[in-house]
């Protein structure tokens, strides 16, 4: 008997407290989605288009499962274009909470490219934004991932909680960006960054077909993030138990709480899209902007590399 309750007990541990609720995946991935097709507010030389354009020209599609979203590799753009054909989604649930696990084979690469997988909430930026995965191509190739939250005032981080993940605070002018407040202090609104170990971003993570990324949100106590590649996925995320305690520390910590209330954030989408060149993509290019939104025009063979291949995105909840 005592064996018994010891050995409950010891499952009880090891068990996931979270249950599958949202599975986007397969034919009906798309299904949950809304296509954006506004201008970029970020700059971007890019031309969201919608469902019907995206599908007329080979943009998304699903095949054997898998989920590819692209952009367009085969034509110049003329000029007065708004620029690239291109693909920005959003959920058409709203989220407070959750594990967010998203199984990529492959993410965009490219000169100038500037995919993104993140959250936020409607109003900008009054209920918040979280950027999972995020980068740039550029010359030297970025390999890390940068996490980074933005908010309305009154939302800081603690330097020395460094020591609850692996990665690292960008740093600017020797002092790290803790502070996740939108425009106080940044160049340019570069919130509060926690930067990947190398290889967790384009050709780095691609190379031995991507892996996982993982963002859990505790309403009111964190939100932590992991990356794991393809070879790492701990056997409980296969087997579609997955249970946070049993990982390594996370890639990323991000405490809530008197420093940061969680009403900075709030029913939040979530966004998958690939812009080109703009605010970050275009000043990191060599030669600028100007030499951004040229290459991006007149040389459609440099995105052959710039797509998604998605396995899924499955939301667990308590």
């Amino acid at each position: 008997m005592i064996f018994f309750v010891f050995s409950s007990l010891l499952f009880a541990l090891g068990s996931s407290s979270y249950e599958l609720k949202k599975s986007y995946e397969g034919d009906n991935f798309f299904n949950g989605f809304y296509f954006l097709t506004k201008n970029d507010p970020s700059n971007g030389f890019v031309d969201y288009v919608d469902r019907q354009t995206a599908e007329n020209l080979g943009l998304i599609s699903v095949n054997d499962t898998k989920i590819k979203i692209s952009t367009d590799s085969t034509n110049k753009i003329p000029a007065g274009k708004r620029g690239r054909p291109s693909i920005k989604i959003q959920s058409s649930e709203t989220y407070n909470e959750g594990l967010f696990i998203f199984d990529i084979e492959h993410m965009p690469e490219g000169l100038g490219t500037w995919p993104a997988y993140w959250f936020y909430g409607d109003d900008w930026p009054n209920n918040g934004e979280v950027d999972v995965l995020e980068g740039i191509g550029e010359i030297p190739k970025i390999k890390y991932n940068n996490f980074a939250l933005h908010t309305t005032e009154g939302c800081k981080m603690r330097e020395e909680d460094q020591d609850l993940f692996t990665g690292k605070w960008f740093y600017r002018n020797g002092k790290a960006r803790t502070n996740c407040h939108y425009i106080e202090d940044q160049i340019p609104h570069e919130g509060c960054p926690i930067r990947s170990s190398d290889g967790f971003f384009g050709e780095e993570f691609n190379k031995d077909k991507g892996g996982v990324i993982i963002y859990e949100w505790e309403r009111n106590d964190y939100m932590r993030f992991w990356m794991f590649k393809r070879n790492q996925i701990p056997i409980d995320i296969i087997q579609g138990e997955p249970n946070p305690s049993n990982w390594v520390k996370p890639m990323a910590y991000y405490r809530l709480g008197a420093n940061c209330s969680s009403d900075h954030f709030n029913d939040m989408m979530i966004v998958i899209n690939i812009n080109f060149c703009g605010a970050w993509a275009g000043d990191a290019y060599p030669g600028g902007q100007e030499a951004c939104m040229n290459g991006v025009r007149n040389n459609p063979e440099d995105f052959t590399e710039a797509y998604w291949t998605i396995n899924y995105l499955k939301v667990y909840k308590h």
